[in-house]
């Protein structure tokens, strides 16, 4: 089952997201790795979802929440995980790794 978040990225930050995104997935790749290991996922997706009238939004496909990636952000055991937490923080905010309240509520699946 997928997880999916939906994060609103602020004026003038979407091209930090993809620079972010590049870097990950290319040269720290390594180290995202461990990090996404360590955090329990087998696979996750980014999206960019453009919008002018209401601010450009990253969609994250995930394949399971984010519980333990928080903690993670809470906690960073490596150099990678608190350069990584300081990114996502410059980009979006502090409360990007702070735990949620609300936990995103799956409404239904469509298979054909």
């Amino acid at each position: 089952m997928a997880y999916v978040i939906a994060l609103p990225i602020p004026p003038g930050k979407t091209e930090a997201v993809r620079r972010l995104t590049e870097e990950c997935l290319g040269s720290r790749k390594a180290d995202y790795d461990d990090l996404m290991r360590r955090g329990g996922y087998a696979e996750e997706a980014y999206w960019l979802q453009p919008d002018p009238a209401q601010g450009d939004r990253l969609l994250v496909v995930s394949s399971r929440d984010h519980a333990d990636f928080l903690q993670i952000m809470a906690n960073p055991q490596t150099a990678f995980d608190r350069w990584y937490r300081d990114q996502l923080q410059a980009i979006f905010g502090p409360e990007v790794t702070v735990p949620a309240e609300a936990s995103n509520e799956l409404l239904g699946t469509w298979r054909g």
